[in-house]
């Protein structure tokens, strides 16, 4: 009977192809959701800005609901491949090190969590509403009406806290990385 043998180090060298796998998906993610952030914010947001009342009402709410959906794809991709690198990286044999990683880690899973605390805010409180009022809204309008401009203030202010821990929360993955 003939036995193969791997050498000691396969192991470690498929861990590292699927933990480089599971990286760029993670960088997808975060392409996704933090870009998809981003591109509304300084694309999007400004151009229907200059539309007239009513199809800028339209046009942002379709945008809004278009965001929402390439936010949970990347919200997806971002905690299953998280949790596929914390494991991953956990099998590498690896030195002691001080706590920096812990607690790195610690921040970016708190910042993680609450930037998708205020997305199921923006989704599951702003967004109904903003629905709601934006149907009640005749197609040809001169003004926003108050409580639905009101609404997108506090939609947009959360998009804009997401933008600001978007970066931190990537930094700390490149601070993961390296450490």
């Amino acid at each position: 009977m003939l036995i193969r043998t791997l050498p000691a180090n396969a192991t470690f060298q498929n861990m590292t192809s699927w933990y480089t796998l599971s990286l760029f998906f993670h960088l997808v993610g975060l392409a996704l959701w933090v870009g998809a952030i981003a591109f509304f914010l300084v694309v999007f947001a400004p151009a229907v800005h200059d539309l007239q009342p009513g199809a800028g009402i339209r046009t942002l709410n379709h945008g809004r609901i278009s965001l929402e959906a390439i936010s949970w794809v990347g919200i997806t991709l971002l905690l299953v491949s998280g949790i596929t690198n914390l494991i991953l990286r956990n099998q590498v044999p690896s030195t002691p090190q001080d706590n920096f990683y812990a607690i790195a880690l610690s921040v970016k899973l708190l910042l993680f969590v609450a930037m998708v605390f205020h997305h199921c805010l923006q989704v599951f409180k702003y967004g109904p509403k903003i629905a709601s009022l934006t149907a009640q809204v005749a197609a040809v309008t001169d003004s926003w009406p108050e409580p639905l401009l009101t609404h997108w203030r506090k939609w947009f202010l959360l998009l804009k806290i997401n933008a600001a821990l978007g970066p931190v929360v990537t930094l700390l993955g490149v601070a993961l990385i390296k450490a």
